[in-house]
Parts: structure tokens; C-alpha cells; sequence
């Protein structure tokens, strides 16, 4: 219990509150709760007029406003006013300024009753003053520092608008740690799990609906992988609750989105309801080809592999026209020597040898001594220049040269070698 005490003190961000905080966990440590409950009290009202006046000094016209009122009164000595100001301090920093969501406010404003019954005495019996319990003391303190005291003083609508205009800004960087480094210090470094719902099911959408360019969405699905890995327990219900509604809300041409999706933020896949990934599934099945540089990344996502295998194996040499890969993927070099192995006449094998002939040093070692031992005796390659090419560029690779050789004497194209 003395460190839940102690981590109560430190999470309190004003230096003012973390003082009453101390002084009420003295008293509680004492046996006097009821000056425990008052000196909750007190700190929760000097957190919220720090904070009031830390969003004046930011420019917000509304808080500027009730800092001058407070001002006034204290400089008149209006006790009137001031106790006024005390009473709807609660309904304020709710309303207003969306420091307490409508939750918390019950628990604080049953510590403001409780505080006033322990003040003032008159209020329950003349002969009978309130006795609160050491429990009743505790949950006061909790409640006061976990809804209030810890947290910034943008919590609400504000600090969400605030979040997401970071995001997007130019200057928001697109790697994970800077980006981490950027989100750690604001309102996500203690937020409310309604924040941080309210966060994912933005970035979520914007990513699936919105028209962005790629570095816009680079900058947005790290933003969203970051606040997933700060927060996981809270981001794991929220990416439950909005993630499939959304996929499935989607139309069709907006389902290349999903892919990004799925290749820039990890492990959403889990996320999908039945409906959605059967959805993905056909998709993909059918992957038009503008996106078929995509299948470098769907033939790596095990969820989605055997349905990018079905698309790579109905496609044609023509589809990859456009098509650019960094590395050729595996599956689809099995492919293109498959056919060129398979073809029927020159037009298809020249059709498909013309895909394979950039990629040439993309192959592996089996892959390699498929295309050469599998071609031993088939007359049609026997007779085409453009894959003699083929294999004289496999000679030319210093890491395979020879293993090519051998290979090349061994099944009847040494005559390429002279």
C-alpha cells in the first residue's frame, strides 16, 4: 500500500496538487480521513484552475475567460464568487473543457459531497459529525489522481484535434522511433482509453477512406503503430470494435487501401471479423494488375499467401508489364521458369523468357538448376537465342558461375560455353 501511495505523488503532474496529495496520504497514514478527503479536495481544485490557466496561457479564449473570473474574485476577496466558482469547478472542467469524462465527474463530485460533509458537520448531524472510512479515504485519493491529476490538461475533443494535426503535419517524421519519440511526450503519455479509441478509429479511417499520398499515409500508420504498441491493452478493444465496421463499410475500390493496411501496421489481420477477410481473400484471389507489385508482399503475409499463389499462377506474361520488384519474389520466379519450362510454342516461351530475363539474378541456387536440368532435351529452348541468354547470364554471376557450369555440361548446353 505505502508504494501505491507513493506512485499516487509521483504521477500527479502539479507540483501544488502533488503537495495536498501528500499531505491527504499523511492524514490517511494518521487515521484522520476526514482531513485526508479534504485535502483531495483541495488538490483537485488547484489541478484544475492550474490547468484552466496552463489553457488560458495557450490561447484558449474560454479558458481565458474563467482564469479572469477566478482573478477577479480573488483580487476583490469575493468570497461569494469564489465558492461559486468552487461549486461548478467540476461541471466546468467536464463541459467546458473535457477535462473529466462524465464518469469520473460522478466519482469527483461524490468526493466534493464527502468533502463537504467532512468540512462541515452541520450538514449531517448536530451531534453525530461524519466518520468516513479509511476505504472511502483511499478511493477518493485514487479516483482524484487517476482521472485528474495525472493526466494533461487536453484531454477531450482538443486533445484529439491536437494529435491528429501533429500527424498529419508535414514535419511529423514517417520512422517509428522519431515518431515515437514525437507521441510520448503529449497528451498519449497518460491518456484516457476513450483518447486513444477515439485516435485509433480516426487514423484507422483515414487510412481506408481517405484519397492520401504515400507519404501522408507513411506518416498516419506509423502514428497508428506507435499508439498501438504505447497502449496495447486499450488499442487491442478499440482496433476490435472499429476495425471490422470500417472494411466492411468499404467499396470495392478502395480495397487496395486494405493492403497497405495490412503491410504497414502489424498484425491487424487478427483484427478482421469473417465477413471482411473472406472479402480480402477474394480480393487478393483477383488482384488486379496495377497492383501486382503488391504480391511481393501478399506471397510473404501467411494469412493471404495461398491466395496470392492463386493469382500468380492464372496470370499472364503481359500482367507483369508494369509491375516493378525490387527482389523477384520467390514463388513468382517458380512460376515464370514453370512456364518456360511448360510452353507449347515459341510465342508463349519467348513471352514469359522476356519476363524472367531481368530477374535473372534475382534466382536461387534450386531455382537455377531447375531452369537448367528440366531444360536437358527440350527442343523449342534448344532452339531460342533468348534463353541461351538466359543461361550465359547465369554463367556470368560470379557467386553461381560454377555451379552453372557444371550444371550447363552435365545436361547437354556446354556448347554455349565454347
Amino acid at each position: 500500500m505505502l508504494a501505491d501511495f507513493d506512485e499516487l505523488i509521483l504521477n500527479c503532474r502539479n507540483h501544488k496538487a502533488k503537495a495536498y496529495v501528500a499531505e491527504a496520504i499523511a492524514s490517511y497514514k494518521g487515521g484522520a480521513f476526514r482531513a485526508s478527503i479534504v485535502s483531495t479536495w483541495i488538490a483537485v481544485c488547484f489541478d484544475i484552475i492550474e490547468k484552466i490557466r496552463e489553457l488560458a496561457n495557450a490561447g484558449d479564449a474560454e479558458a481565458e475567460k474563467h482564469a479572469g473570473e477566478l482573478e477577479a474574485a480573488r483580487k476583490a476577496d469575493d468570497l461569494t464568487r469564489a465558492l461559486k466558482f468552487e461549486r461548478e469547478l467540476l461541471l466546468v472542467a467536464r463541459d467546458r473543457f473535457e477535462l473529466i469524462s462524465h464518469i469520473e465527474f460522478i466519482d469527483l463530485e461524490r468526493l466534493q459531497h464527502d468533502r463537504n460533509r467532512c468540512a462541515h458537520p452541520s450538514l449531517v448531524s448536530e451531534d453525530e459529525p461524519f466518520i468516513p472510512s479509511a476505504e472511502l479515504a483511499r478511493l477518493h485519493l485514487r479516483s482524484a489522481v487517476t482521472h485528474l491529476l495525472q493526466h494533461p490538461p487536453v484531454q477531450g475533443k482538443a486533445a484529439l484535434e491536437n494529435l491528429l494535426s501533429t500527424i498529419i503535419s508535414e514535419y511529423f517524421p514517417t520512422e517509428y522511433d522519431r515518431a515515437s519519440l514525437r507521441l510520448s511526450s503529449g497528451p498519449l503519455k497518460k491518456p484516457r482509453q476513450s483518447l486513444v479509441r477515439n485516435l485509433i478509429s480516426v487514423l484507422v479511417k483515414k487510412i481506408l477512406r481517405d484519397d492520401l499520398q504515400y507519404v501522408e499515409c507513411k506518416r498516419i500508420t506509423v502514428a497508428l503503430s506507435v499508439v498501438l504498441k504505447m497502449h496495447p491493452v486499450w488499442s487491442r478493444s478499440a482496433c476490435i470494435e472499429k476495425i471490422p465496421s470500417v472494411v466492411q463499410g468499404l467499396g470495392d475500390s478502395r480495397l487496395d487501401q486494405v493492403i497497405v493496411f495490412l503491410k504497414d501496421v502489424s498484425d491487424m489481420w487478427q483484427y478482421f471479423d469473417a465477413g471482411s477477410r473472406q472479402r480480402v481473400e477474394m480480393f487478393v484471389e483477383a488482384l488486379p494488375t496495377s497492383l501486382f507489385e503488391e504480391l511481393a508482399f501478399l506471397l510473404d503475409y501467411a494469412p493471404l499467401k495461398s491466395f496470392a499463389l492463386l493469382r500468380v499462377r492464372r496470370s499472364t506474361p503481359s500482367e507483369y508489364n508494369e509491375a516493378l520488384f525490387f527482389d523477384l519474389p520467390p514463388a513468382i520466379g517458380d512460376h515464370f521458369i514453370q512456364r518456360i519450362l511448360s510452353a507449347s510454342g515459341e510465342p508463349a516461351a519467348t513471352d514469359w523468357i522476356e519476363q524472367l530475363t531481368p530477374h535473372v539474378g534475382d534466382l536461387s541456387t534450386s531455382q537455377i538448376e531447375k531452369l537448367i536440368v528440366n531444360s536437358h532435351g527440350n527442343g523449342l529452348l534448344q532452339q531460342l537465342e533468348e534463353f541461351h541468354e538466359i543461361l550465359l547470364r547465369l554463367f556470368r554471376r560470379k557467386k553461381v558461375a560454377s555451379q552453372v557450369e557444371s550444371l550447363m555440361l552435365e545436361h547437354g548446353w556446354g556448347h554455349l560455353l565454347l
